[in-house]
């Protein structure tokens, strides 16, 4: 790895066929590679920091699935069956 102007060069060694989707999706895009991994990298990486508070990454996965209709079968489930006997 080596700095220049406030950037750092990372080299990465991929696999043939990452390589080929890489290069699919910068051509789709009309970006260069090195410019669709720096987002991945960001949403991956982004993605991290929401785990550091638990109770702010458990509303954003109960936000993603609360929409789907392939949930509203396990939730009419878990409120027929939970027994919220003293919950608060």
């Amino acid at each position: 790895m080596s700095t220049n102007r406030g950037s750092t060069v990372l080299t990465l060694r991929v696999p043939p066929e990452l390589d080929r989707r890489i290069e699919q999706e910068a051509r789709r895009r009309r970006r260069t590679k090195s410019a669709i991994l720096r987002d991945v990298l960001e949403v991956a990486f982004a993605g991290s920091r929401a785990a550091e508070d638990p109770a702010a990454e458990a509303r954003r996965q109960s936000r993603l699935v609360s929409g789907r209709a392939s949930e509203r079968e396990a939730l009419r489930f878990l409120e027929r069956t939970a027994d919220v006997r003293g919950w608060k």
